[in-house]
């Protein structure tokens, strides 16, 4: 198959399992916070966070290897996905130390046992989804998406409304879920035939250890970029005000649900085209499609943030669009960031990603204290904003001088110019702030129209 049908292929069987979870999440706001207050609201983000930033410490990031070492034509599957689950489980056994420090915080000592599990669920189905991309089971990954959606759904409601849980039904809901979804794929995807004590290989986890170790203090960098603001709101500001501020993360989230779908994708061909003749051009037309394709979208969130989150949310929720403006751009950055982070896996320079990281984080940190001090959740948002720009802008130097591809700078100005001054009508609440907002979205898409139609055309011939 051509390399554009196969990632074209690839991107559409992914966004059904992806674009299904993610765009449930994006739904379920409704009912989470009209089952919750804003302080729990606040509270349930922030126990989440606290999982994200032990879960790659805990794992030492060995979902990262499975895809690499994973697809190496020499390197039996097997023994790559049971190599990583003996990683993974032994590490989180070791972590499990970690969690009595919640403990000595009264708000989060009654629910240290819902992290714990939430760990242990999250990950391995995480563990299971990479593998089931290593063994080409695409369909039955999109499946397993729509499944969970499902199952999701029904544990929220059931939790959250039928048994009035608030917190722990939350918890609840997402550990089931994941729970259900680890059998799935084991048993549809035949993992507990692939797992065996005997293929457990020193060497082998050595190895994969070796190239996941710059990953996760990048890992942890991106935590202290993308969540820490939220610990910072909740301790300058009240936990109300981090409540409303997690709630208004919600929405720009959407713009990673176009981005993960690409990059579940996109991941694999950066591997596997690296080496090839025609990579620069690749690489070239790929990243100004993606680059298109993610403005645009960020564009038409933008014009529909405030109707959007007024629909979704409850009342006490609502003044949560005011602090979206600026995410939506930090997210859309971290889309960025991500999708070139390919090419240094792709390269095995997992070093510069821990070097931007480190600059990204330096820069939020920085900004942070201040920002939040005088401007609250506000400046929280503008952090994150100019600390992921800062690192797009440097890993997109220092990917071109690797992989040789071009970049149109005049249109990334551009794009970004006309979304900063759509972010600021929305913020300012500027007079027929709709009409400026339609005319900043006509802009970016007549911007991107080419790469668009272009991109567009490829999928539907691959449908057709």
């Amino acid at each position: 198959m051509d390399k554009y049908k196969k990632l074209a292929s690839d991107t559409l069987i992914f966004s059904i399992g992806t674009f299904s979870s993610k765009i449930l999440s994006f739904l379920l706001v409704g009912l989470y916070t009209g089952a919750m207050s804003t302080e729990q609201f606040g509270l349930v983000s922030k126990m989440q966070n606290f999982v994200l930033l032990i879960a790659p410490i805990a794992i030492l990031s060995i979902d990262e290897a499975i895809i690499r070492f994973g697809v190496e034509k020499n390197i039996p599957r097997e023994k790559v996905y049971s190599s990583s689950l003996f990683v993974a489980l032994a590490g989180i056994l070791i972590s499990l130390c970690v969690f009595p420090i919640m403990g000595l915080f009264p708000n989060y000592q009654p629910y240290i046992k819902y992290m714990i599990l939430l760990l242990f669920t999250s990950q391995f189905r995480w563990l299971n989804q990479q593998y089931a991309k290593v063994k080409n089971y695409v369909k039955l990954f999109a499946f397993d998406g729509i499944l969970s959606t499902i199952t999701l759904t029904l544990f929220s409601v059931i939790f959250l409304w039928g048994f009035d849980m608030t917190v722990k039904g939350y918890m609840l809901a997402i550990i089931l879920s994941d729970a259900i979804s680890i059998v799935f794929l084991m048993y549809m995807a035949n993992m507990h035939k692939d797992f065996d004590v005997k293929l457990i290989d020193k060497k082998l986890i050595k190895e994969m250890i070796q190239y996941t170790t710059p990953l996760i203090p990048t890992t942890i960098l991106w935590w202290v970029v993308s969540s820490s603001d939220l610990f910072m709101v909740s301790l300058f500001k009240g936990e109300d005000l981090s409540g409303i501020y997690a709630c208004a993360y919600k929405i720009p989230n959407l713009i990673s649900v176009v981005s993960i779908v690409f990059f579940r994708a996109w991941q694999m061909s950066a591997i596997t085209e690296y080496n090839s003749a025609d990579r620069k051009k690749f690489y070239t037309k790929i990243f100004d499609g993606y680059m298109s394709v993610m403005f645009v979208a960020a564009a038409g969130l933008m014009l529909f943030l405030k109707p959007l989150t007024l629909l979704l949310v409850s009342d006490d929720f609502e003044i949560a669009y005011k602090y979206s403006p600026y995410l939506i751009i930090g997210v859309l950055m971290m889309s960025f960031c991500t999708f070139l982070s390919s090419i240094y896996n792709a390269t095995n320079q997992n070093g510069m990603s821990l070097k931007t990281s480190v600059l990204a984080a330096g820069v939020n940190l920085f900004l942070n204290f201040p920002a939040i001090l005088i401007f609250g959740a506000q400046g929280a948002a503008f952090s994150t904003m100019v600390s992921y720009l800062v690192c797009c802008f440097v890993r997109i130097v220092s990917t071109q001088q690797i992989a040789r591809y071009s970049v149109s700078w005049k249109k990334f100005g551009i794009n970004l110019l006309v979304l900063f001054v759509m972010a600021l009508v929305v913020i300012l609440g500027a007079p027929i702030m709709y009409l400026w907002l339609a005319i900043g979205f006509v802009a970016i898409l007549l911007v991107n129209y080419g790469p668009i139609e272009v991109t567009v055309k490829k999928v539907v011939g691959f449908i057709r």
